[in-house]
């Protein structure tokens, strides 16, 4: 009786192994046409969320016109030093005597429906989420969040990091 009760839990952990290891049903990309800009001139980043998987997804997209890609999207930017960058596109306040500012609040998103094989694309201006005046590298990353219904037909949420871009700002 032992045995069977040792080969049922080694079962349920494979089964539990094998779908934590499953991929992710989409990918994300970033890419940049101005890699090396002068400071103060407008970044874009080009933002691809694309279906990995053989069904149907919903990706979350920005309510309205592209351009708007912050807003289904987490952004990351740090310095050369590797300091992470404070979104400057929200709300000022002052927090012990220094200023800091917040991020955004509005989160005008939707959902749409991204077939087998097929993509979103959309934009974001980091130039305008990031003070990036200063001369140097900064890297950029973004994390693309879904929901997906797992095994047990619960809601899970997930997060879909995309590929490492530089952009060098010059005076």
């Amino acid at each position: 009786m032992k045995s069977i009760a040792v080969v049922a839990l080694m079962a349920a952990a494979l089964q539990t192994t094998c779908t934590a290891q499953q991929p992710p049903p989409i990918t994300a990309s970033i890419t940049t046409p101005t890699p090396v800009t002068k400071s103060g001139t407008e970044i874009r980043i080009n933002v691809t969320v694309a279906n990995a998987s053989d069904h149907t997804v919903k990706l979350y997209k920005a309510l309205g016109s592209d351009g708007q890609a912050e807003a289904a999207n987490q952004v990351d930017v740090y310095d050369a030093d590797g300091k992470k960058l404070s979104r400057i596109d929200g709300p000022v306040v002052q927090i012990k005597g220094q200023t800091r500012h917040l991020p955004k609040r509005w989160i005008s998103r939707t959902t749409v429906l991204v077939a087998p094989g097929q993509s979103c694309n959309d934009y974001l201006i980091l130039s305008d989420l990031f003070d990036l005046k200063k001369p140097g590298i900064y890297t950029v990353t973004i994390r693309h969040e879904m929901r997906v219904l797992d095994s047990n037909s619960e809601d899970q949420l997930i997060d879909v990091s995309s590929n490492t871009i530089t952009v060098t700002v010059t005076e």
